[in-house]
């Protein structure tokens, strides 16, 4: 029998702490050494990522976070048609929550994924979403 295949969304928080190791961080690190697990992100996200290490640590260390993530299990989605767009802007309009934050749920959606974030965003109270948390 095969094995069941649990698919995640992870949002720029999530990875995030991921990246710096903090408090939770090795749920994630356990989840993504699962190969019966898939993971997405959309480029949205990956560019709140860098945003962030830009931010904190400069260009260079910025891009290297790209080789970085390269090397991890997340297939990045690149791409937006219009159906995605649809999505994204109901769950804008729908929640009080950052632009980038609705591309995670709308991804979710679309992929009919767990929500793998941290506990201090907003985005737990959906309940249309599985989440797993990060902290807590």
């Amino acid at each position: 029998m095969a094995q069941k295949v649990t698919t995640y969304v992870i949002d720029a928080c999530a990875l995030i702490a991921y990246l710096r190791e903090e408090k939770g961080s090795d749920k994630l690190c356990k989840l993504l050494k699962d190969r019966k697990n898939n993971f997405y992100m959309h480029s949205i996200n990956i560019g709140e990522v860098y945003y962030d290490s830009l931010r904190i640590s400069g260009e260079e260390k910025a891009h290297e976070l790209f080789d970085d993530i390269a090397k991890l299990p997340i297939n990045v989605i690149w791409t937006l048609d219009i159906s995605f767009i649809h999505l994204v802007g109901k769950y804008k309009t729908s929640y009080k929550i950052a632009y980038a934050d609705s591309f995670v749920l709308a991804l979710a959606e679309r992929e009919g994924a767990l929500l793998f974030q941290q506990i201090t965003m907003s985005l737990i109270r959906l309940k249309t979403l599985e989440c797993c948390l990060l902290v807590g």
